[in-house]
């Protein structure tokens, strides 16, 4: 059998079993176990294991705690972390096994790398992104997907080692939870519990109305302290030891929700899809189908929001979400434990899921988003690709959008027998999108045009000589320069011939 897969976890969230953590030993072990067990017996099809981030939680304790290292960590779960544990049997038997970083274990320092790998084996820390590239040239990227979420991202301007304003709602949370759980329950006896916040985000954003306040990140955290019924005095004990206050998190994230604009060059619009990213996982998709714009990936694999995807019906690319492991009992099923199979050579992937009761591996009934663009609103982008089949590079000169903006502008330099691709959004109103790009090639300039017009007003494409092919929305491709009349989005695939 032909090791070109690759198996995804994401979102574990081991921790030392206190009873604010979302994972408990005697509850999510045997899922964790059968998850990876099932993995070491189809080890022949997997090139590579990915620990997608979230492995560990550091997180989820009341504030006067400090939250555990990775030696306790492991010695509370020798069973999953252990040298004789099931993680040290997939590492002994896959070619490779890689851990990203997630936002609840984004603290771990490299001596408790260290220390998982003297557990485990050699587990291998990689770059935020991390892609693989198949035999036949398909692209796939992975990454947690806290990067793209407002409350939860790295903040460089965070003097306690990049620590998002999230990590303050979760200790908030946590505090709820030690005062308010029965003796001899823990969080997995509740509903709701890990998904993902411990509070209702999505409730707390729409209740500022359709306008986000510059003031996003001092709302929220009065928001979860007054839930929490937690003093913003209170000290909080941050995994390396520093202490803290949550009036101490509101002054420095008080300007967050600028900084996300500037980020995102201006773009009132993106930063708001950030904040919402952390509340529902839907949002999350429109930032994963930009990152395979950005990286030319066929696929791209995120977890973070314990909101299993299972694709995107209407896309360019395609986008898949892992799920998370750590349900709570009352939430399993519906949710479930879930984890991703991908095919690196098709960039195609599959949800499986750990059933209930029996713990056997299944395919996940999981659904597809129909588009990044979320309902009531409609897609009217133009999604470009352009493939270079000359002896000499591409290089873009010009970018310009009468109607709509450039997400991703196309590639700035496409080498002899690569693939370069862009993405012209449409802007909130009734003008969809038009622009225009040009690259030369070996001395030549090449002009390329594309349009995909609301109402009665035909799709457009031209360029590459009329070597180009084109859909709109999820139709069959168009024969040689021919372009859809109707329909949206308008996805083109423009072929520059050899020179």
């Amino acid at each position: 059998m032909s090791n070109d897969h690759a198996a995804v976890l994401s979102d574990v969230h081991i921790g030392n079993n206190a009873n604010t953590c979302w994972y408990q030993s005697s509850v999510h072990e045997p899922y964790v176990v059968a998850g990876l067990e099932w993995i070491v017996q189809n080890a022949g099809m997997f090139q590579e294991v990915i620990l997608l981030g979230d492995l560990v939680d550091t997180w989820t304790y009341p504030p006067s705690v400090q939250p555990p290292g990775m030696a306790d960590i492991i010695t509370a779960n020798p069973n999953v972390l252990g040298s004789n544990g099931a993680l040290a049997k997939v590492v002994n038997a896959v070619p490779k096994v890689t851990f990203l970083l997630g936002n609840h274990d984004g603290t771990l320092t490299q001596a408790d790398i260290a220390t998982l790998q003297n557990a485990v084996g050699p587990i291998e820390l990689v770059d935020p992104v991390h892609v693989l590239t198949g035999t036949s040239g398909a692209r796939t990227a992975f990454s947690h997907g806290h990067y793209w979420t407002m409350f939860n991202a790295p903040d460089n301007t965070s003097p306690w080692d990049t620590l998002p304003v999230g990590h303050f709602v979760t200790r908030a949370f946590s505090y709820m939870m030690a005062n308010t759980l029965p003796p001899g329950q823990t969080c997995a006896d509740k509903a709701n519990m890990g998904y993902p916040d411990g509070f209702n985000i999505m409730q707390f954003l729409q209740s500022l109305g359709p306008n986000m306040s510059p003031d996003i990140a001092d709302m929220l955290l009065d928001y979860v302290a007054t839930v929490a019924n937690m003093s913003e005095s209170l000290s909080i004990v941050l995994p390396h030891g520093e202490t803290t206050t949550i009036a101490d998190a509101k002054r420095l994230y008080a300007d967050l929700f600028t900084r996300w604009v500037a980020q995102e060059n201006g773009s009132v619009l993106n930063a708001a899809r950030a904040a919402l990213a952390d509340g529902s996982g839907n949002y999350l998709a429109w930032f994963a189908q930009r990152l395979a714009i950005q990286q030319s990936a066929d696929l791209v694999v995120f977890g973070h929001t314990h909101t299993p995807i299972g694709g995107l019906t209407i896309a360019p690319i395609n986008y898949y979400n892992s799920g998370f492991e750590c349900a709570s009992i009352p939430d399993n099923p519906p949710k479930l434990f879930t984890f991703t199979i991908v095919d690196l050579d098709t960039a195609a992937a599959e949800i499986m899921m750990v059933n209930h009761g029996d713990y056997a591996i299944s395919v996940a009934p999981v659904q597809a988003l129909p588009s990044v663009t979320l309902p009531p609103a409609m897609d009217f982008s133009c999604y470009v690709r352009i493939i270079n089949q000359g002896s000499a590079p591409l290089t873009l000169t010009q970018t310009s959008a009468t109607e709509g903006y450039w997400v991703v502008p196309p590639t700035q330099t496409i080498p002899a027998g690569g693939r370069g691709d862009g993405w012209l959004q449409d802007l909130p109103g009734p003008y969809g999108t038009e622009g225009a790009f040009t690259y030369t090639h070996g001395g030549a300039t090449l002009p390329f045009t594309v349009s995909c017009p609301t109402g009665w007003w035909s799709n457009t494409a031209s360029g590459a000589g009329g070597n180009f092919v084109a859909r709109s929305g999820s139709g069959d491709w168009s024969q040689r320069g021919q372009v859809p009349s109707a329909g949206h989005p308008l996805q083109v695939i423009f072929t520059v011939a050899g020179q």
